[in-house]
């Protein structure tokens, strides 16, 4: 049952429950991007009250209270119009409207993302990443090209991850990781029957494994350190223009993820940076002999 639909159901709220509820029912476009200490202060209650309220609700916890809250939230959005993720345009439609169209889905898969996720799960991905002394990418199709971006970027912190599938390479990868390495999957459905093998592997060798996906339900959690869960309204068949929705999300977390490696070491990073755009700019590394 929905979040706001509880809500009018339930008659069993005591009178601090009620002021969380009538707070969350005000404010849902702001929920799904708050964290719990401000939604405790902006009601003036407790974490613990507004815990109790979240399992009474059936959830298990605050953080499923906010995707609750996100999934009421693109509920009203869609009532009113809102862009579907699969078809976000039609044949008949002029390129003013595709505009708009895309503008809004790229809006709502990136405050949907922001609900979901835990800032400190990034945070600790990020420390994964920073520590691990070799850095894999697995990930196929969209996924892969998620991976080369998040690889670029990475390489302006003096960090060169390897695309373990780039030449069909994944087994002699998975056959020569070390404890010191750390891997990350990208696959939305975490439908790939190889990497549920490839992470059980990874998990005996007691390798940090990170996975970015868009089932919350994977079976392929268990095998991995750490997941990373961005779910959107896609279709996991064909049935669809494109996947827009879920890599906006997918490339949104990854940015994060790199901004926050990048503030680890800020001051350091910023002067490599401009030492290195220095010579880029200069004539030293392409001279005539």
């Amino acid at each position: 049952m929905a979040l706001l639909e509880q809500f009018e159901q339930r008659t069993d709220l005591t009178e601090t429950e009620q002021r969380i509820e009538d707070y969350i029912k005000g404010h849902l476009t702001d929920i799904p991007g708050m964290t719990i200490e401000q939604l405790a202060a902006f009601t003036y209650t407790s974490h613990s009250a507004i815990v109790r309220l979240s399992k009474k609700l059936g959830y298990k916890g605050f953080r499923d209270l906010k995707l609750a809250a996100s999934d009421s939230l693109a509920q009203q959005l869609v009532s009113l119009g809102a862009v579907d993720a699969n078809f976000p345009f039609n044949p008949t439609e002029s390129a003013t409207v595709i505009t708009k169209n895309m503008a809004d889905l790229t809006t709502t898969a990136i405050k949907r993302a922001q609900a979901q996720v835990d800032p400190q799960q990034l945070q600790t991905a990020a420390e994964m990443l920073l520590t691990g002394k070799r850095l894999f990418f697995f990930g196929r199709g969209d996924s892969q090209i998620r991976a080369r971006s998040f690889q670029n970027k990475l390489i302006k912190l003096d960090i060169f991850p390897v695309i373990a599938e780039e030449y069909v390479d994944e087994k002699w990868v998975i056959a020569n990781v070390h404890p010191t390495d750390c891997a990350l999957f990208i696959s939305y459905g975490a439908n790939v029957p190889e990497y549920t093998q490839m992470m059980a592997l990874l998990e005996n060798k007691r390798i940090s494994t990170i996975l970015l996906t868009g089932k919350l339900q994977s079976k392929k959690t268990a095998e991995t350190k750490l997941t990373i869960v961005a779910a959107q309204d896609e279709h996991e068949d064909e049935s669809k223009i494109g996947t827009f929705a879920s890599q906006i999300a997918f490339e949104y977390i990854l940015d994060i993820v790199f901004s926050l490696m990048y503030s680890h070491a800020y001051t350091h990073n910023l002067l490599n940076q401009r030492q290195t755009q220095t010579l880029l700019n200069s004539d030293e590394l392409f001279e005539d002999n």
